[in-house]
C-alpha cells in the first residue's frame, strides 16, 4: 500500500465534512443563531488579524479546549484557518468527538479577506505580558480574553487603608489597566 500525501489526507477528510463558503459564513453569523466561530491558525496568524466574535483556539489544542467553549454536542460550531485545510481536519476531529453540526470554511481565512468581508485586529499582549500573566492565561475563567479585559479595566478604590491598600495591590498584580485611588489621608507614593 502507498503512502498518503498530506493533499490526499486532506481530500479524504473533506468528503467526511461539511464545508461551507465565506458567504455562508457571514449569513450563519448574521442570523442571530448561537453559532461559535473558531479560528485554529496559530497565535502569529491571528494577530494578522481574524472575523468579528471568532475565539482562537490553535489547531494543536482545539480537542483539549473546545468542552470549555461547547460543551453541548449539539452546538452549531464553524471553524477556519488560513485556506481551509486545518479548519477541515479541525472539523473531522470534532466530529469523531461526537459533535453533530461542525462546519469548515472554504477557502479559510483567506477566501473570507478575498470576499472582501471585514476583518478585525484584535490587540496582541506582548511576550512581557504573556510571561507576567502566564497563570492568568492558563486558567479557562480568565484566559487570554479576560486579560485583555482585565487589562481595559478602570477601577476606583475609595480609601486607601486596611482594605484599599492591598485591594489596589492585587489589582495592579493582576493587570487591571488603570487604578485610580481616592482617600482624605496623606498617601505617600
Amino acid at each position: 500500500m502507498a503512502a498518503k500525501s498530506a493533499s490526499d489526507l486532506i481530500a479524504e477528510v473533506k468528503k467526511e465534512i461539511r464545508e461551507i463558503s465565506p458567504e455562508e459564513v457571514k449569513e450563519h453569523l448574521a442570523s442571530g443563531e448561537d453559532v461559535i466561530l473558531v479560528d485554529v491558525r496559530e497565535p502569529d496568524e491571528v494577530a494578522q488579524g481574524q472575523i468579528r466574535g471568532a475565539h482562537a483556539i490553535p489547531r494543536g489544542f482545539l480537542e483539549m479546549k473546545i468542552e470549555n467553549l461547547a460543551p453541548r454536542r449539539d452546538q452549531e460550531i464553524i471553524l477556519y484557518c488560513a485556506a481551509g485545510s486545518r479548519s477541515a481536519l479541525a472539523a473531522k476531529a470534532l466530529k469523531d468527538l461526537g459533535y453533530e453540526r461542525v462546519y469548515s470554511m472554504a477557502g479559510g481565512f483567506n477566501g473570507w479577506k478575498r470576499a472582501g468581508f471585514e476583518i478585525h485586529r484584535e490587540r496582541q499582549l506582548t511576550p512581557e505580558q504573556r510571561m507576567r500573566y502566564a497563570r492568568h492565561l492558563s486558567m479557562p475563567e480568565v484566559g487570554e480574553a479576560g486579560q485583555k479585559k482585565l487589562l481595559d479595566a478602570k477601577v476606583l478604590c475609595i480609601g486607601a487603608g486596611g482594605l484599599g491598600s492591598p485591594a489596589a495591590f492585587y489589582l495592579a498584580a493582576a493587570g487591571a489597566g488603570t487604578i485610580g485611588i481616592v482617600d482624605d489621608d496623606v498617601v505617600d507614593e
